[in-house]
């Protein structure tokens, strides 16, 4: 495999990441992180069949080895402003060479060690050598650190863009809540060009002990291009996360979405909506993992797809001994608008605890006609009515982004797509 830099350098060598690790200036410990995941990278197969996790995975046209070639750098992203009042309290948003001069300490204590340790791989580490692809060619990305008690009420927003053709982008953002502080970001992946590249980021949260975020995730990438990504969460006691996703975009899309529950009393809430159209394939594997006692977590997915769109929802939910008087949900329903559309619903439980309560469930299913007949017998049409039951189908995932503006665009995305 020959890959190499519009400057002239291979890309993924020593040397190559060496290079442009230089002419950026960064801590050498965050270079010595990116040999890590290169070196693991390398010595892992592309996974296939035989992985469980991936087997139902068809990469089609994906060229990895265009997909990695580097040119010159260049800003793929868009951060919001931080407020003056957010700076006043030392909240530090802004990107990672930025978070090297103004915040090093937490990137050196967070930066790929424990959220997602760079070159590791292991049972909740399914990404296999797209997770170490990342942390070996990040570029762009943010990092957010909020100090202990410090309660920001605005949004951050961060927003992400595929290139053209068949070049990849690689962001990595780390967000860290101090004790007893408050945040939220939203995170959004889209294509303002054609792409029929590779979108591969990592995002890694650190929720200190009382933390509250609210993270939420857009994914509206181009319809030619793949999105395979890795956000996770590891929450310490009495945290709190709301995690909402929207998954619209992208030919292949698989997004890994994980929390970790660490302490007691920490509490996570995960909805997710996605709506796959044309030949689109939709993968969404998420982890709830209890590792210490007396957590909860909450999931729901809903989705819908229509034409030839192919879903795969893939969820677990692992206890560790220790994770006694855990309270863990897990629903996935989807709604099939055409006979050709199908789903695979795989929910999942591990529990190695004997003082819990853990349920899951999934669904999938046609419109029901008797409903269909009912609204058209009012003088809706077939396309008004079918709106209305899909409308009221997301709803209930709709309102937990809880922020106007993210639902109203996201609805007229939703609207955009529809194809009856």
């Amino acid at each position: 495999m020959s890959i190499t830099l519009a400057e002239g350098t291979a890309a993924l060598t020593l040397e190559g990441i060496a290079a442009r690790a230089a002419r950026a200036g960064e801590p050498a410990f965050l270079t010595e992180r990116r040999f890590k995941a290169l070196a693991h990278y390398l010595n892992t197969p592309m996974p296939g069949r035989t992985d469980e996790i991936w087997r139902r995975v068809e990469f089609g046209t994906l060229n990895l080895d265009a997909a990695v070639v580097r040119g010159p750098e260049e800003n793929l992203a868009l951060l919001s402003e931080a407020s003056a009042d957010s700076r006043a309290k030392s909240v530090f948003w802004g990107t990672p060479e930025s978070a090297a001069k103004a915040v090093p300490d937490q990137l050196e204590k967070h930066w790929n060690t424990d959220v997602y340790p760079a070159g590791a791989q292991g049972k909740t580490l399914s990404g296999r050598k797209f997770h170490s692809l990342n942390q070996a060619l990040w570029e762009n990305g943010y990092v957010l650190h909020v100090p202990r008690g410090v309660s920001v009420e605005l949004p951050y927003r961060a927003e992400f863009h595929t290139r053209g053709g068949q070049d990849g982008v690689f962001p990595h953002n780390l967000i860290v809540l101090e004790e007893g502080a408050a945040a939220t970001v939203i995170e959004e992946y889209t294509s303002p060009a054609p792409s029929t590249g590779l979108c591969c980021p990592q995002t890694e949260i650190v929720l200190g002990k009382g933390a509250r975020l609210r993270y939420i995730l857009l994914q509206t990438i181009g319809q030619e291009a793949a999105y395979i990504g890795a956000h996770r969460a590891h929450q310490y006691a009495d945290s709190r996360l709301t995690f909402v996703s929207a998954h619209l975009g992208g030919r292949l899309s698989k997004a890994f979405m994980t929390t970790r529950m660490l302490e007691p009393k920490a509490h996570a809430y995960l909805s997710g909506l996605y709506y796959g159209t044309g030949t689109q394939k939709l993968h969404m594997d998420t982890l709830q993992h209890h590792v210490a006692p007396e957590c909860t977590t909450d999931l729901m997915f809903k989705g819908a797809l229509d034409q030839n769109a192919r879903a795969v929802y893939r969820g677990m939910i692992h206890l560790e001994p220790n994770a006694q008087k855990t309270d863990a949900y897990q629903q996935n329903r989807t709604l099939l608008l055409s006979r050709d559309a199908r789903v695979d619903s795989i929910p999942g439980l591990e529990i190695l605890a004997n003082d819990v309560r853990c349920t899951h469930g999934a669904t999938a299913g046609q419109i029901d006609p008797t409903i269909l007949f009912y609204l058209m017998s009012r003088g809706l049409t077939e396309f008004q009515a079918k709106k209305i039951i899909m409308d009221g189908f997301f709803e209930e995932v709709m309102l937990r982004f809880g922020l106007e503006s993210v639902i109203e665009p996201l609805r007229r995305q939703i609207d955009d797509k529809i194809s009856f």
